[in-house]
Order: C-alpha cells, then sequence, then structure tokens
C-alpha cells in the first residue's frame, strides 16, 4: 500500500507540474501572438506612414518616365491632380474657408490626435485647416456609408456621430475627432457607416485638395533638398538622376546645440550632411576618458559614411 501511495502522490506531483507546465507554455503562446500583433500593427502603421509621408516624389518619378517616353498620364480616378510641374502647382490658388481660432484649433488638435495623419508637417496641417469648409447634417442621417467610394474626409466641430460596420456597433464620436482619412490618403472604399445621433457640424477637404497640398510640399521640399546637394562640393560631379534618388530619401532633422549627434561607439545606421549650422568631431581618450577635438564641420560637409558601407 505504501508503495501505491507513493506512486499515487508522485502521480499527483507530475500531473500538477505537466498542468503548470501547459499553463506557462499558454501565457508564452499568448505572449507570442500579442507581440507578434504588435509588430504586425506598427509594420502596417510604417507602411501608411511612409505612403502619406512620400507620396509626392514618387509622383515625380513617374512623371519624369513619363516625359522621357513621351507619353502623356490621364489623370487617375481618385481624381489626384496631375499637374507635375513645381512652378505651375506652386501658382495653383487653394480654396481658402475662414474660420474662428476655436474652429481652427479643433481642426489642428483632431489632425494630431489622428493615427494617420499626425505625422504630417504643420505647413500642410495648416494648409488643410484653411481649406476645410462648413458641413451640417441634421439627427439620423448618413455621412459615410459602409462600401462607397469617398472622396472627403472630415472634422467633427459639434455633435455626436455613431460608427458600425457591418451593422454593429463600433463607437460613438464627439467634437475633434477625424473621421473618412482613409479614403483620401490611400483611395479606398468607406470602411464603416457613420451616421449622425444629433444635428452635427463638420468641417471637410476633398481629396484633390488634400492631394494637391501633399504633392506641392513634396515638390518643393524635393527642388529644396536638390539645390541644397548640388552646393555641396563632393557631389558636384553626381547626375541629376542620382542626386534625385538621394533627395528622395533624404529626412531632415533638427538637432539643438550642444546636442550629441553621433556616440563614439554607438551603432551607426544614417549618413549625415550639414545644411545648417557648425559640429564639432571628437574622440574620447582612452587614458582619461576625456573627448579630444578633432575638427569642426560646417554646411555641406558630411559624416556618417560608414553606415553606407553596412
Amino acid at each position: 500500500m505504501g508503495t501505491l501511495r507513493d506512486l499515487q502522490y508522485a502521480l499527483q506531483e507530475k500531473i500538477e507540474e505537466l498542468r503548470q507546465r501547459d499553463a506557462l507554455i499558454d501565457e508564452l503562446e499568448l505572449e507570442l501572438d500579442q507581440k507578434d500583433e504588435l509588430i504586425q500593427k506598427l509594420q502596417n502603421e510604417l507602411d501608411k506612414y511612409r505612403s502619406v509621408i512620400r507620396p509626392a516624389t514618387q509622383q515625380v518619378h513617374k512623371a519624369s518616365a513619363l516625359q522621357e517616353q513621351h507619353r502623356t498620364k490621364r489623370q487617375a480616378i481618385s481624381g489626384e491632380p496631375t499637374v507635375f510641374d513645381i512652378h505651375e502647382l506652386s501658382h495653383v490658388t487653394l480654396p481658402f474657408y475662414p474660420k474662428s481660432p476655436q474652429s481652427k484649433g479643433l481642426i489642428k488638435e483632431a489632425i494630431l490626435d489622428n493615427d494617420f495623419m499626425k505625422n504630417l508637417e504643420l505647413s500642410q496641417i495648416q494648409e488643410i485647416v484653411d481649406c476645410m469648409y462648413p458641413v451640417e447634417y441634421a439627427t439620423d442621417s448618413c455621412i459615410i456609408k459602409e462600401g462607397d467610394v469617398g472622396s472627403l474626409v472630415y472634422v467633427m466641430e459639434d455633435g455626436k456621430v455613431e460608427v458600425t460596420k457591418e451593422s454593429m456597433k463600433l463607437c460613438t464620436m464627439g467634437p475633434g475627432k477625424v473621421f473618412g482619412e482613409l479614403a483620401i490618403l490611400y483611395n479606398c472604399t468607406r470602411t464603416a457607416t457613420v451616421k449622425t445621433l444629433t444635428n452635427v457640424k463638420l468641417w471637410a477637404i476633398d481629396r484633390q485638395c488634400f492631394q494637391t497640398i501633399m504633392m506641392r510640399t513634396g515638390l518643393i521640399k524635393h527642388a529644396e533638398y536638390m539645390e541644397f546637394l548640388k552646393s555641396v562640393p563632393t557631389f558636384q560631379g553626381l547626375s541629376e538622376e542620382i542626386l534625385s534618388k538621394l533627395a528622395d530619401v533624404m529626412e531632415e532633422t533638427h538637432y539643438g546645440d550642444g546636442e550629441y549627434i553621433i556616440r563614439q561607439g554607438a551603432r551607426g545606421d544614417t549618413f549625415f550632411i550639414i545644411s545648417k549650422g557648425k559640429v564639432n568631431v571628437t574622440r574620447e581618450d582612452s587614458s582619461n576618458d576625456m573627448p579630444v577635438y578633432l575638427r569642426g564641420l560646417g554646411k555641406g560637409d558630411w559624416f556618417g559614411e560608414k553606415a553606407l558601407q553596412g
């Protein structure tokens, strides 16, 4: 009997050990699923960010290729502007609708609070604010219908709406919220239905106006980068095509006085070209851990070139 009791006890211990192990495996699998979901979400956000921030430079490449082949590009069904000349875009007069300071502030804050639009440049946001026009809907009105082709994005100033997908309620929204943005950012059909629960006041902007703002800002910035690269002595022997590709991938970054840009010993993955200001290059002395001044760099100088070599 004692032997049987010992076996039963050992069996119970083993069962409990297996149960705890299974619970740990379930917990780890859940954590892994959550991390995979987070990675996928971040990747989607990154893809969306790239598609919003860099639509203009992609349009430049398309236009250049068509010009070289002496072909014309028909206007897309999305209504996006097909004028690629920077001088013409610079003189396009966008609509302007006067607003109170409160309305301007509400629209700006709503855009900055939106996951898909918050990374736009402040100059772009300001132009969007100026171009938005007022729209009003009565209670129980359908503003957006799931599956429809949309060309407007809205900012809610007053009232409340209900958002549904496949007849299932997702949420309600009040003042200071953006909706309908996916239609103008990605030229897709409406992903949900939005109906009013009260009388509402909205501000709206259409896709063509939005894309004109995006293209004009992108082309102007691209031209500025091109002029800057041409002024750098090291790059003066490069072709227009190479300079254009460099301008496409350049990102403007600002650093304050005394701030470190690169730290000795840290992994480097960025190549820098100074467009304004001065930097000091130093190296730590292993004998006393004090930084030793090597040289100063200014506009047109570059550093971090090892990052380009992998």
